[in-house]
């Protein structure tokens, strides 16, 4: 086992010790090409303006958000004005720390306001803030206006406020905020998307409603790898999701998630179940109280969604109870416990779950893991109750390089036997953005240990949780399934090699082609994955899986609503398939409209 392991990880610590540095290098950036930005500095009363000293990054666009003192207060307009921008205080307007009182703000007093940009000149305050503001003077928000010709001073502008670049402006790449690490935790709930991020439906002063459209077309061809039997299948499966965000204070929020769907079977030769009615399902309704006693502290109780960056652990809709401890720097603790109150899918009903999770961010991009995971099945048929201890790094070691490093053990017991497995999964994707089509170059290798067939009573077969998706981006816009989009196997008894490349002819179009070659770890005649039916399974003979090759061109938002992906995917089956040894073909079209 460990020779299987010991090339890829040496190969991953070399790069990563010649690439990755304690603090990330000033660089300039292309402010045509980022969404917004967090800007640090001063006001320039005589002049009308703030002085950038220092600018980072962010990762969406987003509302603006003033950190400084009010210079001017008008009592008939009920207007104030931070950083020459009048902005408007109305009954909607949330105060954070006192009642809704606008005789409560002075003139020269520090206040942090998230804003909305009205037209005419002037913005609308949403929510201020006037206890223990800080002193350094801050802006957030999407640029507007961009006047740079690299000889400074240079000028950008979030909604007619003007910020000037000078030579000791410091750019680069953000270190991560208090917020930014909220983000990676919630998602849904995310600050951002609370405060400063435009969309929805206002409600109420305190609920706000999302709706998205999805659309799913499939085409399978000869999914049993034989020419002999009809298998044939193509439907179609539209989907609505209704959201509502419950933005109570600061320290409370609720969030609820309906979905909608229904598939249609267009020409269906492998005889699948008839398709459901319409389909209704709560995917997610939880309640959040964040940084209890500003403290730190957080609790999510309720169906929530289990998600990770590379959702090789989690993507999955849970009932659970999760706390997180985050008042230490760049450090999240967290701890879950899950168990199914009416699980999406049946084979939850028995499964118990314990989830320890420690999380360090030495910068924004950047994330080192470990956890323990827990499981207790309540089946008693399988007495199954397996442990996986896991380590992984994620993250964009420079601006071109993004590099994964993934380790797992599994040890507990099965069905009587003890486990005793692992598994790897080590990549990286190189992406130049300065270069012309943006070409990217991807090479990744994955292995999950296998047991011989009529072993002793110890099992080498590692297993995954049965909650993942293995799904990421490489360096396009559409997530892909990075274990093949057609086989789309768990990583279980399975050797996986990955080589991908990819371009970006245009600011929202991304095309990438993926090559992945399989073999078997051990000789076993069972393979997961969601392509080969039952009849078209592994002969024991042969460790040769096969190859698959994936295209995924996307195309992002269109008009800011409308993000649309095609895939086309060729699996060749190998000797282990044999006779059957007939290509199998996917066709698949999705659709997302934000409504």
């Amino acid at each position: 086992m460990i020779n299987k392991f010991l090339n890829p990880l040496v190969l991953t610590a070399l790069i990563f010790s010649m690439v990755y540095g304690g603090e990330p290098a000033y660089m300039r950036v292309d402010f045509n090409k980022i969404p917004a930005l967090e800007i640090k500095g001063e006001w320039d009363a005589e002049n009308s303006v703030f002085i950038a000293k220092r600018i980072e990054e962010l990762p969406k666009e987003r509302r603006p958000k003033l950190r400084g003192e009010i210079q001017e207060i008008d009592p008939e307009r009920e207007l104030i004005t931070v950083y020459g921008i009048p902005i408007e205080i109305d009954d909607e307007t949330q105060f954070s720390d006192s009642e809704n009182d606008f005789k409560a703000l002075k003139v020269g007093q520090r206040v942090e306001v998230s804003c909305k940009p009205r037209e005419g000149g002037y913005w609308e305050a949403s929510k201020i803030k006037l206890k223990d503001v800080k002193e350094s003077d801050k802006i957030k928000g999407t640029l507007t206006k961009i006047l740079i010709d690299g000889d400074p001073p240079d000028t950008i502008e979030i909604h007619g406020l003007k910020i000037i670049l000078i030579e000791k402006t410091k750019i680069l790449e953000s270190a991560g905020s208090f917020e930014d690490r909220e983000d990676d935790i919630w998602g849904d709930l995310k600050y951002s998307k609370l405060y400063y991020e435009a969309g929805g439906f206002e409600i109420s002063n305190e609920i706000t409603a999302y709706a998205e459209y999805r659309q799913t077309a499939r085409n399978n061809t000869e999914f049993d790898l034989s020419e002999n039997f009809d298998s044939n299948n193509s439907d179609t499966e539209p989907e609505i999701r209704l959201e509502a965000i419950g933005n109570f204070d600061r320290h409370f929020q609720s969030f609820l998630q309906l979905r909608l769907k229904k598939k249609y079977y267009i020409n269906d030769e492998r005889r699948n179940p008839p398709a459901d009615n319409l389909k209704a399902d709560i995917t997610q309704f939880y309640l959040l109280a964040r940084n209890i006693g500003n403290r730190g502290f957080a609790l999510q109780v309720g169906r929530q969604d289990f998600d990770e960056r590379r959702e090789w652990l989690f993507d999955e809709y849970l009932d659970a109870i999760r706390g997180y401890y985050y008042g230490v720097d760049k450090l999240i603790f967290s701890a879950a416990y899950i168990s199914g109150v009416f699980p999406i899918k049946d084979k939850y009903e028995t499964w118990t779950d314990f989830f320890w999770q420690v999380r360090w961010f030495p910068h924004r991009e950047n994330l080192f893991d470990l956890y323990i995971f827990l499981r207790k099945d309540s089946d008693e048929t399988r007495n199954r109750e397996p442990i996986w201890y896991g380590a992984r790094y994620y993250g964009d070691v420079t601006p071109y390089l993004r590099l994964w490093a993934e380790g797992s053990l599994l040890s507990g017991e099965d069905k009587g036997e003890n486990l005793d497995a692992a598994a790897i999964d080590i990549g990286l994707t190189v992406a130049p953005q300065e270069i012309k089509f943006s070409p990217s170059l991807t090479v990744a290798y994955a292995v999950g240990t296998g047991d011989k067939t009529g072993g002793d009573a110890v099992s080498n077969q590692f297993r995954q949780t049965g909650y993942e998706d293995n799904t990421d981006y490489l360096a396009g816009y559409k997530t892909i399934k990075y274990y093949g989009e057609l086989l789309d196997p768990e990583l279980s008894n399975l050797i996986i090699t990955t080589f991908g490349a990819g371009i970006k002819p245009h600011g929202n179009i991304s095309a990438e082609m993926i090559y992945h070659k399989y073999r078997q770890d051990h000789l076993d005649d069972k393979l997961r994955g969601e392509l080969v039916d039952p009849p078209a399974r592994p002969n024991n003979v042969s460790d040769d899986i096969g190859w698959e090759l994936d295209l995924v061109i996307a195309v992002v938002d269109i008009w800011k609503r409308l993000n649309f992906s095609w895939i086309f995917a060729i699996f060749n089956p190998g000797q282990a398939f044999a006779p059957r040894l007939e290509k199998a073909f996917l066709n698949e079209i999705n659709i997302k409209i934000d409504l």
